[in-house]
């Protein structure tokens, strides 16, 4: 192998690595002129897009110098050694100072604040005399809002913390980089941070002309370089996914964009492989050492070797579950929901594990976390991967079955009812032996939506229990309580409040998780006259989900209802600066008018 790799794999860039890495200029451009410029600088994007790199290769090397100070890039996890006997520490607070502060003692960070700490900063000053911006950025935000339950307090706090110091110390210069994901969580505090003088700034996926910068770029001091046309071949194939559905049918979509990681994975992969007299590499050597669709397989087989020895699990079980769970029969992705001890059957250590190996990927929402493969390239590897390690591949009655369902879902999404009758009916006459009463439970769910969307409630109604009824006797509650929330969202649209907050909180008390649930619970206690208990379970909602649009917008309008003038106007306020568009609808438009009015007033109730 030729020394020095100038491709990095998957692994994140670090400052060392500035030379490496190309293809994100105006990108580093944007960030640092928006954090010049601004108190609190929000960096999102999905995970793996580069948040960090950008962070430690782009941003930071080009701030250091005279005219700022730069604290190092730091983290609110718990990978920190917290000092034992210490139950009040804040682990986020003490988390951040211990990767901010270069030569403090551990032991001196405990009990200190944010504030105490910048303040106890030596204040470096330009040549004119004046103090020169303090630069302090936290990767990976979202750590702090899927954390445990009993640790809200610390995150309030440590909110506060932040808040404090921005106000104590102006020459403070914040940013912050989370997953889009989660980004709605963190927008509810971003004034309590900054009041004034914050700015957003979205990073994408590679677009073609920036990936071929990053192909091309780090071999600017090897010796090597690309021939005519081959880094954009390269480049070419990064971008084209081929989906292949149960039925055999093939589609090539052309992506407008470039996964970063999986550019360098391949280009790591070919620097590796060539022979060391290369200096020209062609398109032969592109094609012996850059098949990305093996590369990709490759890293899939690793991922799922390693976690099934690690549990135990026969190799050719994981794959399947893989394949099934993840991959729709229709050939595309599907994301899966992590339950309480299991996720789809396996242990929640399972996906957690391939997750970090670069197979799965993780989204908390809600309160609840969702898996789903990294990317749309890693269907057909692991397609490949379960027919190799499966003797017989699934019963093609099975399968069509399947698709059946499948597409009988996707026909009533489209809206097509008679469509999706057709194919419903179709699985359940295919499907007539009895055995498979997940199967058919799942038919009749959908059955019931179906004679939903007709505006057939008795039949609805009917069909629903029968569902939620043959989802208990499976000791599936999960997928029960789903379908008591249906039945229970179509009782409210008929005006069956009583019996529609019955079903709702028998279906919120099974899903927790569920703000959305929760807050449809809230509006049929509050059309039932109980508008004090729909108050109180939407202050449970939005404990779990502070950004949450709808909650916010009903518990302004409840609190308006009850006289609290000051409460709904900081509700109904925030659901302005979170969705304008909710604030545009007639309910809450009309309460902030009469809220605003009364405070312009001097009144304490809107009349």
């Amino acid at each position: 192998m030729a020394p020095g790799r100038p491709y990095i794999g998957l692994r994140s860039y670090e400052a060392g690595d500035r030379h490496l890495f190309h293809g994100r200029d105006p990108d580093t451009d944007n960030v640092g002129a928006l954090w010049e410029s601004n108190r609190l600088v929000v960096l999102f994007g999905q995970s793996g897009v580069g948040k960090t790199s950008l962070l430690r290769a782009g941003v930071l090397p080009r701030l250091t110098g005279e005219t700022a100070e730069v604290l190092p890039l730091g983290r609110v996890s718990h990978g920190t050694a917290f000092p034992a006997g210490m139950p009040n520490l804040n682990p986020y607070t003490y988390a951040l100072l211990s990767a901010w502060s270069r030569a403090t003692s551990p032991a001196q960070l405990i009990g200190m604040t944010v504030t105490a700490f910048l303040r106890g900063l030596e204040h470096r000053r330009d040549r004119f005399g004046d103090p020169v911006p303090l630069y302090g950025a936290i990767d990976q935000f979202e750590e702090l809002f899927s954390d445990l339950p009993h640790r809200i307090s610390y995150r309030d706090a440590f909110i506060a913390d932040l808040r404090e110091a921005a106000a104590a110390v102006p020459r403070l210069r914040l940013l912050v980089a989370i997953r889009e994901d989660a980004l709605a969580r963190l927008l509810p505090y971003e004034q309590d941070i900054v009041p004034a003088g914050a700015s957003r700034y979205p990073m994408a996926a590679l677009r073609p002309e920036a990936a071929l910068a990053a192909v091309t770029g780090p071999l600017a001091d090897t010796g090597r370089a690309f021939a005519p046309g081959v880094a954009e071949r390269l480049v070419q194939e990064l971008r084209t996914v081929t989906y292949t559905n149960t039925l055999g049918e093939r589609r090539v979509v052309e992506s407008d964009t470039v996964e970063p990681s999986h550019l360098q994975m391949v280009c790591a992969a070919l620097w590796d492989a060539l022979p060391e007299d290369v200096q020209l590499i062609s398109f032969q050597h592109l094609q012996d050492h850059a098949d990305i669709e093996r590369m990709l397989g490759n890293t899939c087989s690793r991922a799922i070797a390693e976690v099934a020895a690690q549990h135990g699990l026969p190799t050719a079980e994981l794959w399947r579950w893989v394949r099934t769970q993840f991959i729709t029969e229709l050939g595309t992705r599907s994301m899966v929901y992590e339950g309480i001890s299991s996720t789809a059957g396996m242990a929640n250590s399972i996906p957690r594990e391939l997750a970090r190996l670069h197979l799965l990927k993780a989204e908390d929402r809600a309160g609840s976390r969702w898996y789903e493969l990294l990317h749309d390239r890693l269907i057909e590897p692991v397609r490949a991967g379960t027919r190799s390690w499966s003797a017989v591949d699934e019963e093609p009655t099975q399968s069509r079955n399947i698709l059946l369902l499948r597409s009988a879902e996707s026909a009533l999404a489209d809206g097509d009812l008679a469509l999706a009758e057709h194919y419903a009916t179709e699985a359940v006459r295919l499907n007539a032996e009895p055995g498979d009463a997940r199967f058919r439970a799942e038919v009749g769910a959908l059955l019931a939506h179906i004679a939903a969307g007709r505006n057939n409630p008795v039949e609805a109604v009917e069909r629903y229990r029968t569902a939620a009824a043959a989802f208990d006797a499976l000791g599936d509650l999960a997928a029960g309580g789903r379908v008591l929330a249906s039945l229970g969202r179509l009782l409210l649209a008929h005006g069956q409040v009583a019996n529609a907050a019955d079903e709702l909180g028998s279906a919120s008390a099974r899903l927790p998780g569920d703000i959305e649930l929760r807050t449809d619970h809230a509006k049929a206690l509050a059309q039932a006259g109980q508008r004090q208990a729909a108050i109180s379970l939407l202050n449970s909602a939005l404990a779990l989900e502070l950004g949450s649009v709808e909650a916010l917008a009903l518990r302004g309008i409840l609190h308006a209802e009850s006289g609290s003038a000051a409460a709904a106007l900081r509700d109904l306020e925030t659901v302005a600066r979170l969705s304008p568009a909710a604030a545009r609808r007639p309910d809450v438009a009309a309460a902030l008018d009469r809220l605003r009015q009364g405070r312009a007033a001097g009144l304490e109730a809107p009349s």
